[in-house]
């Protein structure tokens, strides 16, 4: 758990793109505050005129009535309407930016956090902040403002009355801080148990057949159970924390309103106080008191919202990777391994002291057991993983080397294992690569894909595809990533078991179209363990057991 003072500065770089806005919503609330204490002032004159206890024309005082009506009415619907743009336009700034954060960041073989934890973040945590930024921060200031207002103007007509009110306000937000503590720490747990159910719909979902074949719902279900379960007892104990916070904040609320009442009542009866002055001071005590107990109630959602922002810092404290502008490497570049060493963070050595030369122009088939190493070359060819020890180079037939890095990425096409479509049409899926392709280029990398089966589908190139392809079968979703990869402009394909789903005869035929469109053309690495590839390799790599 981190300091108040870290997470304070957190939020405040996270306000940074919306500051202008929350200063204008509170300008606006302000507005509020005088037009509303302005309503009480002109109540009161309004009762001493009908009272004979002032000589105030009435219908001078009754425009200044319908004037502040329209000035408090005409404030309440643009704070309204601001702090709700400010709402949307912070929350999707947020979003962008812790997003873009984490794809960016810098990937060794494993994701920091879970999908479902990352995208709770994202979501939830992005919420609270954004409602505690654009709206209980603002209202909180404006509160205040109120608060001291109608103390002054409560302090010009009944000064013993604002003293009573005022050790009230203190015991109350005294009782209330006692378990600022405990409320952080159990909200902190909340929202790491609701992390955790996520994590159990979004995994149990995706594997749903899984589920279904080797251990069944009841076991899934079992263990959300758990979670809820815990998730229910944490929230019973905040609520009891609440419970006796709202407590303090209830003595402090209908003590206050009791003695004004009080006041009033012997005020009047003994002729120091008048009608009018009465009918302020209940107002005013509703406008010192209803402060206090917003101020109260807020206690908790800003301890949901330090824990929130804390979730979110952790996001930014995710390295990302060195950026810079895209190296595209004319032609069809080689590529050179030297004594290259490289092991995940909880593991042994994967790579030790490897080295190979990928021919410009060439066809190069890597085979070896699963687990010896070749998907993991193929990831710091491509500069997703930096090695331990030893280089990676693109270079041209004219001997000019280019170090593998992130801004090298742009020359590889790359078709990774399994079912990588993305949910949306197989048109947004290929566009992914080339948002500029036509219909006609489409087709024609269906057609060297042998993915020509797509233009059959009922509703062609616009025919959806489900979460992870779902709709279609492994063979037809391969396929059409390769088709995919074929659209992105770059001089190294690299196909990773992409055929394993296909029958030979259909393999067999794409090889060949990959070879008539491509040899010589593109530097090809193909991983596979079907012996139907070596046939069209020039060279074969071949990884030994470890």
């Amino acid at each position: 758990m981190k300091s108040l003072a870290y997470s304070i500065r957190a939020a405040w770089e996270m306000s940074r793109h919306s500051r202008w806005r929350i200063t204008i919503s509170i300008l606006a609330g302000l507005v509020r505050v005088v037009a509303s204490l302005s309503f009480v002032w002109v109540c009161r004159l309004l009762v001493d005129i009908v009272t004979n206890h002032s000589n105030v024309p009435l219908n001078r005082a009754i425009t200044l009535l319908a004037v502040t009506l329209v000035v408090l009415i005409s404030s309440r619907v643009f704070s309204s309407w601001w702090e709700s743009m400010t709402e949307v336009k912070t929350k999707n700034y947020l979003r962008r930016k812790y997003f873009e954060h984490v794809l960016n960041s810098t990937w060794n073989g494993t994701e920091a956090y879970h999908s479902a934890d990352t995208v709770n973040r994202l979501e939830e945590d992005i919420r609270v902040v954004t409602d505690i930024m654009c709206l209980q921060f603002p209202n909180l200031v404006v509160t205040c403002c109120q608060l001291v207002a109608a103390s002054v103007f409560t302090l010009t007509l009944a000064p013993q009355l604002l003293w009573i009110m005022v050790i009230l306000m203190v015991i109350a937000i005294v009782g209330s801080r006692m378990y600022f503590t405990q409320l952080r720490k159990l909200t902190n747990a909340i929202r790491s148990k609701d992390s955790e159910a996520q994590q159990v719909f979004q995994d149990n979902l995706r594997s749903r057949i899984l589920v279904l074949m080797l251990f069944g719902p009841s076991r899934v279900l079992g263990k959300l159970d758990n979670l809820q379960t815990d998730i229910e007892n944490l929230t019973r104990k905040r609520l009891n924390f609440n419970a006796i916070s709202r407590t303090f904040m209830g003595i402090g609320f209908m003590g206050g309103y009791a003695a004004a009442f009080l006041w009033g009542v012997l005020g009047i009866s003994s002729g120091a106080v008048t009608y009018g002055m009465m009918t302020a001071m209940l107002q005013l005590v509703g406008q010192v008191q209803r402060p206090i107990s917003e101020i109260g109630s807020t206690i908790p959602a800003f301890i949901r919202a330090i824990t929130s922002v804390e979730r979110l810092a952790e996001l930014t404290d995710l390295t990302v990777e060195e950026q810079g502008e895209p190296i595209q490497v004319k032609g069809a570049p080689g590529i050179k391994m030297n004594k290259v060493s490289f092991s995940y963070p909880t593991s042994s050595e994967i790579l030790t002291d490897f080295s190979f030369d990928f021919k410009p122009g060439k066809i190069t088939t890597i085979v070896g057991p699963t687990g010896s190493g070749k998907s993991t070359m193929m990831k710091i060819i491509m500069g997703l993983l930096h090695p331990t020890k030893g280089e990676v180079v693109m270079y041209t037939e004219d001997g000019t080397e280019t170090p593998i890095s992130a801004s090298t990425r742009c020359n590889f096409m790359y078709v990774p294992q399994g079912k990588t479509l993305l949910s949306g049409t197989v048109r947004e899926n290929l566009l992914l690569a080339d948002p500029t392709a036509t219909d006609e280029r489409l087709k024609e990398v269906l057609s060297i894909a042998e993915a020509s089966f797509v233009m059959q589908l009922p509703k062609g190139l616009d025919t959806m595809c489900g979460e992870d392809g779902n709709g279609l079968s492994d063979g037809q979703c391969q396929r059409i990533a390769i088709a995919r990869a074929l659209l992105r402009p770059g001089g190294v394909l690299l196909l990773d078991e992409a055929t394993s789903a296909l029958d030979s005869k259909t393999e067999n035929r794409l090889l060949e179209n990959l070879c008539n469109t491509y040899k010589g053309n593109k530097t090809i690495l193909f991983i596979s363990h079907r012996e139907t590839v070596a046939k069209f390799a020039d060279a074969l790599l071949e990884f030994e057991s470890r």
